[in-house]
């Protein structure tokens, strides 16, 4: 299912705040000065999304990992545990890309990441919130 930023479901729950984040570097930090800059995923979720990721902007941020909306619709038990592994071992991931909708954060990339987080018990994630508009 693919999902459009701007026209996302939680659009109609105009009374709800997105949870607190914390800033790590406010930017506008330029997608090629991410530490993601030419990961085809990413690329291929923004074109997706209708973006050119040249022309994209970021911040870094930190979250809840509760915070993310996605995390309660995957399907976390089939998963590889390549990533949960690699995190016990102290293996040092960039950060997911999210992006703000009106009841949380939105997983834009980061999967493997996100999920491995969730299973150890990870409370909060260093993210890159895609700034759109």
């Amino acid at each position: 299912m693919r999902r459009r930023l701007a026209a996302h479901p939680t659009a109609d729950y105009l009374d709800l705040v997105p949870p607190p984040e914390r800033v790590l570097d406010p930017g506008p930090i330029a997608y090629a000065d991410i530490d993601l800059y030419g990961d085809p995923d990413l690329e291929h979720a923004l074109r997706q999304e209708g973006l050119d990721p040249q022309t994209t902007t970021y911040r870094l941020i930190e979250i809840p990992l509760t915070s993310i909306n996605d995390t309660s619709t995957m399907p976390w038990p089939r998963m590889s545990t390549i990533y949960v592994d690699a995190v016990k071992a102290g293996q040092q991931f960039p950060p997911i890309v999210v992006f703000r909708g009106r009841r949380g954060w939105w997983l834009l990339d980061g999967v493997n990441r996100t999920q491995a987080y969730y299973v150890l018990g990870i409370g909060t994630v260093r993210a890159y919130e895609l700034l759109i508009g």
